[in-house]
């Protein structure tokens, strides 16, 4: 089944239009992502069509909390009666209020929802008291049944979680960091290792070409995604 097709441009129902600040969102677009031991364990994430003259980032970084909470609830909507297990992606905000950690699990299924935190980089802005509210809404999660994942993990952002003594289900590499690694392969290693320290899995984003299929699996991560994946190239093909 090509799920990317069968989800592609999938309206909001009427209740969403309601929402002006959503209104640009036209659908949602599934990635792949692939793990090298076992297909199996491979993850859908679960991306948002938008149409705005804004980029991605500027629009969906202007949305307010409510927003971007009522947006995550009906995208897991939308996916939870196809197959498989998917990642979607939450901010550290969208985290602070209880009451949308609840309705999350309220949704039901969470063993094959897979949370991104998409910002890990904010823990190092919020106040004393927000850190210890995400905190505890990651344990709920976790609690809940959720995997939890760390998205766009930078070196420099590592300190505040490893004192937070979390350990997470992966952490995922930004395509800017490994295309900033493509030609550095023992300093790639060094990161994955590094990263593994903190989670369980370690995934790279920004995967384009065979080349960079295996300078991931040959540095010891655990999975890939990217413009490679969306292709129709057999997986057979890259193990050979």
């Amino acid at each position: 089944m090509n799920m990317s097709r069968k989800i592609e441009n999938v309206r909001f129902p009427s209740e969403m239009s309601h929402h002006r600040e959503l209104s640009p969102v036209c659908g949602i677009r599934l990635e792949m992502i692939h793990f090298f031991a076992d297909s199996v364990s491979n993850v859908t994430e679960v991306l948002s069509q938008i149409q705005t003259k804004l980029s991605p980032d500027a629009f969906f970084r202007h949305l307010s909390v409510q927003a971007k909470q009522q947006l995550f609830l009906w995208q897991i909507q939308q996916v939870i009666a196809l197959p498989g297990r998917f990642s979607l992606n939450m901010s550290l905000n969208m985290m602070t209020q209880p009451a949308f950690i609840q309705a999350l699990i309220a949704q039901g299924r969470p063993t094959r929802i897979i949370i991104e935190i998409q910002d890990p980089g904010n823990m190092l802005h919020l106040a004393r008291d927000e850190r210890q509210i995400v905190l505890a809404a990651i344990r709920t999660l976790y609690r809940a049944g959720f995997k939890v994942w760390l998205d766009d993990l930078y070196p420099h952002q590592v300190p505040i979680w490893q004192r937070t003594g979390m350990r997470f289900d992966a952490i995922k590499i930004s395509s800017e960091l490994f295309h900033q690694l493509r030609t550095a392969e023992p300093q790639l290693a060094a990161l994955i290792a590094r990263y593994r320290e903190m989670g369980e899995r370690v995934v790279i984003e920004g995967v384009e070409t065979g080349q960079d299929y295996a300078l991931s699996r040959n540095s010891g991560a655990d999975a890939v995604q990217g413009f490679l994946l969306r292709a129709p190239l057999p997986i057979a093909h890259l193990l050979s």
